[in-house]
């Protein structure tokens, strides 16, 4: 036996040793584990301590005596799977500690220019020094701004304001979840200010103008390390150009998906709409409801305005949350199995792509005119889309129970019962949507079609041709609703239009042949 690979994943030998003695003697006092592992006495509690950590050996108590037992061989694999999961916190934890470790040696680098600043008078000392020393072209750019010390966040917010009296421009990368208490910075003249996920947090914040570099670290006393030197500031305001310029960002979690929904709102003023393609509810955590439900009530509250292509199957919720729509809100149903688990909100110059995974939700926000042109196309496109086809028996059945919302009468244009003789309980279910709902149904038909299931219903009226009509197809009208269902092949294919004058046209139609079949 190769005993070896269990050294590999974290056993000692004696453990091995004990371990395998175990597995052998089955329910053991230590005295036949240390025979038969050649353990020693004196190490043996030890030793089954250490397993009874790993979950490998446990114990049960007969008349005072403690008997110890090997766990199943497969509890190695759940062992080695606990393993693999620390190492992966560790892991992440040190890709975490990496860029502040990587500051450091930066800073080591650059020990000779530094200038190290403590304490809040000492931080407004070094940035009144970069603020003077800046020339009329210069550009003070900071990131990514947080709150740790808020009496440090006044202090550089006055310094901001003394640097826009000089007429300096600056552009300020924030924390998102910041961004509530940021608003003073965005009200600052020649300030721009954008919000970036919390991932992107640096370990220091820093602040760049002309070749002076600003590393703020937030302990519990501010320490400011001052940097004069070109290259130095050319690096990191590079660094800054791809996290500003950057178009395309990821945000994942609940919380970055609601901050990422409050940027949209904010964004948009009174009046502005935004429009979303496969909208669904589906929401990531049982909050989600409560959120979209307040978040639609400020919404209402702003002016704003919005389209909903929700995905197919979610009338019922919008239903129940119709408070929602009711409001500066249009909504329309996509076909079915379209952009399930993906909504595609698009508004201003900016498309947000969120999957609704179950572990972890993720929104891919894209700041760029073309793509936002062309989502919005083709959003256009399919909102006013009103010819669909369907295929399918469960499809045939939940678009014949949603145009019996419709209206009140359901005409029939040479209904012959296909779906009764093929699928006589789902029809069934139909008829009795449409008794409680106090339908009409009417019918005109050929002869032969006299004594079927269709024409038995109460609520069905029904006249008839004298001559027998083979036709492959059954018009429908409902409202401003035109169905076209073919029942030549295994399954139905059904063509809907929602157009109320091609309804109207065939509604006319139908009163045509009513009259001509008038018994």
């Amino acid at each position: 036996m190769r005993a070896e690979i269990l050294e590999e994943i974290g056993l000692t030998k004696s453990e091995i040793n004990v371990y395998l003695a175990l597995l052998e003697l089955g329910s053991s006092t230590t005295g036949k584990i240390v025979d038969k592992s050649r353990a020693s006495s004196s190490k043996i509690y030890e030793i089954l301590d250490k397993l009874m950590q790993k979950g490998l050996v446990s114990f049960i108590i007969k008349s005072g005596v403690k008997y110890f037992e090997a766990a199943p061989p497969e509890r190695i694999m759940d062992y080695m799977k606990e393993k693999e999961e620390s190492f992966n916190r560790q892991k992440e934890e040190m890709r975490k500690l990496l860029p502040e470790l990587e500051l450091k040696q930066k800073l080591a680098q650059y020990k000779s220019e530094a200038t190290i600043f403590k304490g809040l008078k000492g931080g407004e000392t070094a940035f009144k020094y970069m603020i003077n020393s800046m020339k009329k072209d210069d550009e003070w750019v900071g990131f990514v701004v947080s709150f740790a010390n808020q009496k440090y966040f006044d202090l550089l917010t006055k310094l901001h304001q003394l640097r826009a009296k000089k007429g300096l421009k600056a552009r300020i990368l924030i924390n998102e979840k910041h961004k509530d208490e940021a608003k003073i910075r965005e009200k600052i003249p020649y300030t721009d200010v954008r919000y970036i996920p919390d991932e992107f947090q640096t370990p220091a914040i820093i602040n760049i103008a002309g070749n002076i570099t600003l590393l703020n670290i937030m302990a519990e006393e501010v320490t400011v390390f001052m940097i004069e030197n070109k290259d130095v500031a050319d690096s990191f305001r590079n660094q800054f150009e791809k996290m500003w310029s950057q178009d395309v960002m990821v945000r994942k979690g609940v919380e970055n998906i609601e901050n990422t929904f409050d940027t949209m709102l904010d964004e948009l003023k009174p009046g502005e709409e935004y429009y979303v393609l496969g909208a669904s509810w589906m929401g990531f955590t049982d909050r989600a409801f409560d959120y979209f439900v307040n978040f639609h009530k400020r919404r209402q509250k702003k002016g704003v305005k919005a389209k909903f292509l929700f995905i197919a199957g979610t009338e019922g919720i919008i239903e129940k949350y119709k408070e929602s729509y009711s409001k500066l809100a249009e909504v329309k149903y996509l076909p079915p199995n379209v952009y399930e688990g993906m909504q595609i909100n698009i508004y201003k110059n900016k498309v947000l792509f969120f999957v609704w995974r179950k572990d972890e939700p993720i929104v891919f926000s894209v700041e760029d005119k073309t793509t936002h042109d062309t989502f919005k196309t083709y959003f256009d496109a399919l909102w006013d889309q009103e010819i669909r086809t369907y295929r399918g028996y469960e499809l045939f059945k939940k678009v014949w129970l949603e145009t019996l919302e419709k209206d009140d009468v359901l005409y029939f244009i040479g209904a012959k019962g296909y779906y009764f003789d093929r699928r006589p309980e789902d029809a069934e279910e139909i008829v009795e949507v449409a008794r409680k709902k106090g339908m009409i149904w009417k019918n005109v038909v050929d002869i032969g079609t006299k004594g079927h299931r269709v024409t038995q219903i109460e609520f069905a009226k029904t006249r008839y041709f004298k001559e027998k009509i083979t036709a492959p197809g059954v018009i429908w009208i409902c409202g401003e609703r035109i169905l076209m269902t073919n029942w030549t092949k295994e399954e139905p294919i059904v063509v809907v239009i929602d157009n109320k004058e091609i309804a109207d046209s065939y509604r006319n139609y139908f009163e045509i042949l009513w009259e001509m079949a008038k018994p």
